[in-house]
């Protein structure tokens, strides 16, 4: 990859996003066919937050060492201390040795879109998408164990396939760590900003993205002031439906943590210490489930102070805080010479071109066009050769004459 990095944009990681962080890379189509690496998260309403991009000749695993490299000096910088990230990508080797050797302390997730997408190309059943999508959801053990037996029993070969991804790493239940419900990066999402000036050279690609950043953080920032409501919509909506549902159980107590929940066919065993419960959705989601949310209310708790803080309205508010000032018309660009170099300055020469793949188009020339007689040009006016009938100078000559 040499010299031909371009340096990366950073957002930083704001504390008050999810940190959960979509890793992948987008081929742009120029002629030095580069490639945009990008990191992303999620904001407390689940919505795309973009936090770095880098600009490299090819995806490789020296780019994404040195991406990541990159992102974590600007974690450093934006946050009081490193937070534990979850990292979620399409499982490249690239990827996940940079993020074992750069974030050591952080987890490794398979993106369920692209693996829901991998199963149905190599299996060409819907029905199999569907179960893997259920599976990857479940919220316990048997009802996961159940949907991998259904996958059995549709195709046998397709179970065999799924056994080369440990459920640890796609699967809620068995995932060490809060996903907070995010099974898949954002990362097709941020692709779409940039689809239409792929074709662009590098520096129009990045004032693309930057454009669009100051648009989307303005009217984010503008929606967020009409929000009175302590979460974010999206989780406000869960939490209400979660109250809702409390309303109907019956709540024993067993001290000053423990709860037991009682529904018309189950009980669950809620902690409020521990923020978890029997049914495992307090702790997948990081807020209340109904059974908690009844705990909490019997005991006269605020149900929303057992939320994480991710989710509130305050947390989005101050993720969209800081402007996105613009980009100066004009660079402030001096020639360098190759045999001097300032230590101050760092100059990034174009990537080398590299050819699309596959085979060159020919033009071939046919035997036949090279013996052929050249055509005559013939006026049909004068009957003489050498012009057309429009360009004809006959009539114009006979005019003069009876003149």
């Amino acid at each position: 990859m040499g010299d031909n990095k371009a340096r990366n944009w950073s957002n930083g990681s704001p504390p008050h996003c999810l940190p959960i962080v979509g890793l992948g890379g987008i081929q742009l189509t120029s002629k030095y066919l580069s490639t945009l690496l990008s990191a992303t998260s999620f904001d407390a309403n689940g919505e795309l937050f973009p936090l770095a991009f880098g600009v490299v000749d090819v995806e490789n695993d020296d780019s994404w060492t040195w991406f990541l490299s990159e992102l974590h000096k600007a974690l450093e910088v934006n946050t009081e201390s490193m937070p534990q990230v979850i990292f979620l990508s399409h499982g490249q080797k690239g990827i996940m040795d940079a993020v074992r050797m750069k974030f050591p302390n952080s987890s490794h997730a398979f993106c369920m879109r692209h693996l829901s997408e991998s199963i149905g190309k190599e299996f060409k059943n819907s029905r199999l998408i569907h179960l893997l999508w259920k599976a990857a959801y479940a919220s316990t053990t048997m009802v996961f164990k159940e949907k991998m037996a259904e996958i059995h029993e549709v195709s046998s070969e397709a179970s065999k396939w799924l056994q080369q991804f440990h459920p640890s790493q796609w699967a809620l239940v068995y995932f060490e760590g809060t996903r907070y419900g995010h099974l898949s990066s954002n990362i097709v999402e941020f692709s779409k900003w940039i689809l239409e000036a792929r074709e662009l050279p590098i520096i129009q690609v990045i004032e693309r993205i930057h454009s669009k950043l100051k648009v989307e953080f303005n009217d984010r920032r503008l929606k967020s002031c009409s929000w009175f409501s302590v979460l974010a919509p999206s989780a406000e909506s869960r939490m209400v439906e979660a109250i809702s549902q409390a309303s109907t159980y019956q709540v024993l107590r067993s001290d000053e943590f423990e709860f037991e929940v009682l529904s018309d066919d189950r009980s669950e065993i809620v902690n409020i210490g521990s923020h978890s419960c029997s049914c495992h959705n307090w702790q997948l989601y990081g807020i209340p489930c109904s059974h908690a949310a009844a705990a909490l209310i019997s005991c006269r708790k605020d149900v929303y102070a057992y939320t994480e803080k991710c989710f509130t309205v305050a947390s989005y508010k101050e993720t969209y805080a800081e402007e996105i000032h613009p980009i100066p018309g004009k660079l402030d660009c001096r020639k360098t010479d190759e045999s001097i170099m300032d230590d101050d300055i760092l100059v990034v020469r174009p990537p080398k071109f590299r050819r699309p793949p596959g085979r060159p188009e020919k033009k071939r020339i046919c035997v036949e066009d090279l013996n052929r007689d050249k055509h005559t040009v013939h006026c049909s006016r004068c009957n003489q050769t050498g012009h057309y009938k429009t360009t004809c100078k006959a009539e114009m000559i006979d005019s003069i004459e009876q003149f």
